[in-house]
C-alpha cells in the first residue's frame, strides 16, 4: 500500500510539473491535459486520477508554481537588503535570461490575461502571489515624494510583469531590449542618478604669469 502511495504521489508530481512548464510558457488556456500528460510521459486516462478537473489543476499548479518563484527568488537574492536587494530582483525580473527563459520563470506574465476572465479562485490565487511580492520587496524598496514603500513595491511589480511581457511578445526585436532597460530604469531611478552625478570640480589654481 506504501508503494503505491508513494508511486501515485511521484505521479502526481510529474504531472504538476509538467503543467507548471508548460503555463509558464503558454498560459493556462494553451496548457490542456493531452499536453500536460503527454509532458509528462502518461496518458490522458489517468488524468482524472489526480485531478477532478482542469480547473482543480490550474488552481494546484498555479499555487506551487507561485510558492517556487517565491522560494527561488529569496534564496537567490540572499542576505541583500536595501536598495541592493530591490536592484538585484528588478534586473534579474527584467533580464534578456528571463525573457528568454520563461519555462523556467515567473508564470505571472504567462497567466495574467488568462486569469481576467477566470473563476475567482484562480484570481485570488494571482492576488495572494503579488501581495505576497509586495510584502516581501516593500521594506527594501525606498519611499519617494509621490508614493510610499508599499505603493512603490506594487508599482515595481507591475513595471516587471508589464515589462517582461511586452518584451517577450516582442522577442527579437530591438524595441524588446528597450522595453526591459526603460522598466528597469523607472523601477530604479536612484542607480540612473548615481550614474549622473557629477564629479566633483578640481579647484582652478591662479598662477601668477610671468613679467
Amino acid at each position: 500500500m506504501q508503494a503505491r502511495t508513494a508511486a501515485k504521489a511521484e505521479t502526481h508530481a510529474r504531472i504538476v510539473r509538467s503543467a507548471s512548464r508548460l503555463m509558464r510558457t503558454h498560459g493556462l488556456s494553451g496548457t490542456g491535459v493531452v499536453e500536460v500528460m503527454r509532458g509528462a510521459g502518461l496518458t490522458v486516462g489517468g488524468f482524472y486520477a489526480h485531478f477532478a478537473s482542469k480547473q482543480a489543476m490550474d488552481l494546484e499548479v498555479l499555487e506551487r508554481t507561485f510558492d517556487e518563484i517565491r522560494a527561488r527568488n529569496d534564496a537567490r537574492l540572499g542576505e541583500a537588503r536595501g536598495l541592493e536587494r530591490l536592484a538585484q530582483a528588478v534586473e534579474h525580473y527584467l533580464s534578456a535570461d528571463h525573457r528568454d527563459g520563461p519555462e523556467n520563470g515567473c508564470a505571472a506574465p504567462a497567466v495574467v490575461a488568462d486569469l481576467a476572465h477566470a473563476d475567482r479562485e484562480l484570481r485570488e490565487s494571482l492576488g495572494r502571489f503579488f501581495d505576497r511580492w509586495a510584502e516581501r520587496l516593500g521594506p527594501h524598496a525606498p519611499s519617494t515624494k509621490h508614493a510610499d514603500a508599499r505603493q512603490r513595491a506594487l508599482a515595481t511589480i507591475a513595471l516587471c510583469v508589464g515589462g517582461l511581457t511586452i518584451a517577450r511578445t516582442l522577442r527579437g526585436q530591438p524595441l524588446s531590449d528597450e522595453f526591459l532597460r526603460a522598466c528597469t530604469a523607472w523601477a530604479l531611478p536612484e542607480r540612473g542618478r548615481a550614474r549622473k552625478r557629477p564629479s566633483s570640480k578640481r579647484k582652478r589654481v591662479r598662477r601668477d604669469r610671468p613679467a
